[in-house]
């Protein structure tokens, strides 16, 4: 058996390292000669999904002895985030069997998978899932859930385990910035109580620094193309689909939408019934990087729980460069080309909202006299109040 501290491993760390770093500097470098509208924009998606998968595969990286992520926050984000979820994931393998514990309480719902992985990677796998009615949660918030191995003779929940997972994953639906609350959660391998993982080799730091450099341009290369397809299915700017399934996706979701392009003078208008959902929202995403924006100083993402629903039943969103005095404001932040994406979940009915382009000027003319009007100061309070949450959440 190798030393782990011989020269050689060392070498192998110290080379791994400079191929990361040579790719930091491609894709850099990528970012500034491929056309992109906003080579800033693409730096900081660059620097965001980098640390990300260092952390993933250097820090979270043993099934042995899993810890949960958090990823597609206020600020590490790729892959079209739902602004109104906390993501936790833990690295799994099929092999072993695994106890979930925790607390929910005042969590308004989850969705809790077995997958494969990410999309970029063509990991496309869902493979078993839940949300919080099939957790068997305690008066008290306290819930275990048993996944993979053999399903427990006294009736606790369990999920399948299919040897081609490599997550566990978690979605927790914060919709109610006053009253909904996070959760508290720990994964621990059957069998692992009391021991601890051996201390960080070079080699296997060096393997695991490949996973991170293969993870990163496979993402930074990914995004840009997959939001190009979606344009050109859609027939072009401002044409959406209606919301269906999509591979790598749990299935209680629907997803639809598409790339709006706006002119400095012009705004969308998203006209829709309210669809019969647990939960459904409305989000913007930039081009090409499939970003949420700012969360913390901008209104770009409405869930059901938020909108404001005119007296004729009809919720009007608009998607506009600037104020235009309506509760349902989506800021662009100025960008002129980005993605519209709406999400039904648990849902009876799945609309498609009818959308059209109008200019600014003529946008009050375009909805109703007895729709709602939103003043300045009332916006301002709406904003400090979003502001608030996300500190709280991401940062409290």
């Amino acid at each position: 058996m190798t030393d782990p501290t011989t020269p050689t491993d060392a070498s192998d760390t110290a080379d791994a390292w400079d191929r990361f770093c040579a790719e930091l500097s491609d894709l850099g470098r990528a970012v500034h000669t491929g056309g992109h509208p906003d080579p800033a924009d693409g730096v900081r998606h660059l620097s965001r999904v980098a640390v990300h998968a260092l952390q993933a595969s250097l820090e979270h990286g043993d099934p042995a002895f899993p810890t949960f992520q958090r990823f597609d926050d206020d600020v590490v984000k790729w892959g079209g985030p739902n602004v109104d979820n906390v993501y936790l994931r833990a690295r799994v393998d099929g092999r072993y069997a695994y106890v979930l514990t925790g607390n929910l309480a005042g969590v308004r719902n989850v969705i809790v998978s077995t997958v494969e992985g990410d999309m970029q990677l063509e990991q496309y796998g869902v493979f078993a899932e839940t949300d919080i009615d099939g957790l068997a949660v305690a008066p008290d918030g306290s819930f275990t859930l048993h996944v993979g191995g053999e399903r427990p003779a006294d009736g606790t929940p369990w999920l399948p385990l299919d040897p081609r997972s490599r997550y566990l994953s978690i979605r927790q639906y914060v919709c109610d910035l006053d009253h909904d609350r996070t959760g508290a959660f720990v994964v621990e391998r059957v069998g692992s109580r009391g021991r601890a993982p051996e201390p960080l080799s070079p080699a296997v730091l060096a393997g695991r620094i490949d996973e991170a450099r293969t993870w990163t341009r496979a993402t930074m290369q990914y995004w840009g193309p997959f939001m190009a397809a979606v344009y050109e299915a859609a027939g072009g700017p401002n044409r959406f689909r209606p919301p269906t399934s999509v591979p790598g996706g749990a299935d209680a979701i629907r997803y639809g939408g598409g790339m709006y392009e706006l002119g400095p003078d012009e705004a969308l208008l998203a006209e829709t019934p309210v669809p019969d959902a647990d939960y459904w929202s409305v989000q913007l995403y930039n081009y090409p990087w499939f970003e949420s924006l700012d969360l913390h100083n901008r209104q770009n993402a409405l869930n059901g729980q938020e909108v404001h629903v005119d007296d004729d039943g009809v919720c009007r969103i608009v998607v506009a460069h600037r104020d235009p005095g309506v509760p349902n404001w989506l800021d662009t932040e100025g960008r002129p080309k980005g993605h519209v994406s709406w999400r039904w979940i648990w849902a009876r009915s799945t609309p498609t909202p009818v959308c059209r382009v109008v200019r600014f000027d003529e946008l009050d003319a375009a909805i109703p006299p007895s729709a709602r009007r939103l003043t300045g100061e009332e916006r301002a309070e709406a904003l400090a109040r979003r502001r608030a949450h996300f500190a709280r959440r991401f940062r409290g």
